[in-house]
């Protein structure tokens, strides 16, 4: 009785051992397929890389003024001198400049006005204090310019032309009422270039001098503005 009773112990112990073998526990995490690990490899490394996105930016033509430095620039201009006690009257004359380098450049002026009646002779009538030829007033100016606003003048959208706003001063002769006087010239000036040779300037200055023209030693302020046209050569 016992030996049968072992036995049916010993077969049951064995079934369950054989079912055992074939259980997956969950803890149990099977090993990759190399196989598949491979083709994922190889379906990344075919895969193209993405594509660079090229801008569409259209160039724009720029064009580069073709002034130099050390031109030669010749011109003349016309505007209104305030000849002291002689009234504002019209002034004619040339400059010559030379252009030392692109900030500085010196000038050469030469002009020419025609003085007016003074109060005196306009008070006393028919009375008059100097001739036709003492009245013409004649100067000319060796001076030294500095560029100190260099830029850019724009009109509208398409169009930019090259300026500059610059200082002026310098030493000259002025003849008038029959004497000739040392003067002192000093004051601004604007230049736009609507071409590459042509310039025109907006310029006002003060000629100082003394003179005795009225029999008094005294310091003579003549205001003047222009405008001009000059060529680069």
């Amino acid at each position: 009785m016992e030996t049968r009773i072992r036995l049916l112990l010993l077969s049951s112990v064995f079934a369950a051992c054989s079912g055992c073998a074939t259980m997956h526990w969950p803890w149990h995490h099977p090993k990759p397929d190399a196989t598949a690990d491979a083709a994922a490899g190889s379906s990344d490394a075919d895969a193209s890389p993405p594509s660079v996105i090229e801008p569409q930016v259209e160039r724009r033509k720029v064009k580069v003024p073709l002034i130099r430095a050390h031109d030669v620039e010749l011109g003349a201009y016309y505007g209104e001198l305030s000849i002291q006690d002689f009234g504002a009257q019209p002034v004619a004359g040339l400059r010559f400049d030379y252009h030392i380098s692109e900030d500085l450049f010196a000038e050469v002026t030469y002009g020419r006005a025609k003085g007016g009646l003074t109060s005196f002779e306009e008070l006393s009538g028919q009375l008059r204090l100097f001739s036709d030829a003492e009245r013409h007033f004649t100067y000319y100016n060796l001076s030294l310019g500095y560029n100190f606003l260099p830029g850019e003048v724009f009109i509208g959208r398409n169009l930019a032309m090259t300026s500059a706003l610059y200082m002026i001063g310098g030493i000259g002769n002025v003849t008038f009422a029959g004497d000739h006087n040392f003067a002192v010239n000093f004051g601004a000036g604007f230049r736009v270039l609507p071409t590459d040779w042509l310039a025109l300037h907006i310029d006002v200055q003060d000629l100082v001098f003394k003179s005795n023209d009225i029999g008094i030693y005294q310091l003579k302020n003549n205001l003047q503005a222009t405008i001009g046209a000059s060529v680069f050569f």
